[in-house]
């Protein structure tokens, strides 16, 4: 919630965020943890910060965390073949973004 702007289709309410971090999906509210804060990581807390989660719920993607950009993928078992390419798929989607760059 940025301002008066219009409406916002993907700003969720406190309690669905709560359910997020619980379940760790969403990250927790930076501006709470002390060392966040006191280093400036949590700074215009919770503007520009947003997660992305695949329907079969074992892809997620977390803008604007401490690493701006976490890209993580989970899966029961022990096929660390087929998770790693998971991860490849969605990191080749992700750079496939016009105007995004890697250094």
């Amino acid at each position: 919630d940025f301002g008066d702007i219009g409406a916002k289709p993907n700003l969720i309410s406190k309690e669905e965020y709560q359910k997020l971090v619980d379940a760790h999906v969403m990250f927790k509210d930076m501006d709470a943890d002390p060392y966040l804060k006191s280093a400036g990581i949590s700074s215009d807390w919770p503007y520009g910060r947003g997660c992305w989660q695949s329907q079969d719920k074992m892809r997620i993607i977390w803008f604007g965390e401490e690493d701006q950009l976490r890209i993580m993928c989970m899966q029961k078992g022990s096929n660390l073949l087929e998770v790693f390419a998971n991860l490849n798929e969605m990191l080749s989607t992700v750079e496939s973004i016009d105007g995004i760059e890697f250094a």
